[in-house]
């Protein structure tokens, strides 16, 4: 059983690629999917009204929390990575937050876009992500 963190390039797009809804149902039955603090407030904030909050946030309560939580040094210390390998700006502060998690929970990030994939290649694959094309 593979612990996978779901990034919100793919809760996003899940409605409207097959290809993404598709690697979902695989993993599901199997697999444990987890979330964390950054992951939930970057999903949360796409919202338009308080009832579409209330309902993005009923969404990630169905969901289990990553039970290890990283310290500031985890995160910073991925940053550090991207800036050693050349690749100082290729990922965010709140996805270098959501590695660490990743890193801390020993969870594969299952995205649909490139920042997981430098923040493997600068982490020399500490941070382990599953990119799916949408």
């Amino acid at each position: 059983m593979t612990t996978y963190l779901v990034d919100n390039s793919i809760w996003q797009k899940a409605g409207t690629s097959s290809a993404i809804a598709e690697r979902l149902r695989e993993i599901s039955p199997q697999h444990l999917i987890i979330t964390c603090p950054p992951q939930v407030l970057e999903y949360c904030h796409s919202a338009r009204s308080a009832e579409e909050y209330a309902e993005l946030r009923g969404d990630m309560d169905q969901l289990l929390p990553a039970w290890e939580h990283p310290d500031e040094r985890d995160a910073l210390d991925i940053q550090q990575a991207l800036w050693n390998s050349g690749l100082m700006r290729a990922a965010g502060a709140f996805d270098c937050l959501i590695a660490a998690y990743a890193v801390a929970n020993d969870a594969v990030i299952l995205n649909s876009d490139h920042d997981f994939g430098y923040l493997e290649l600068g982490t020399k694959g500490r941070v382990r992500q599953e990119y799916v094309a949408a």
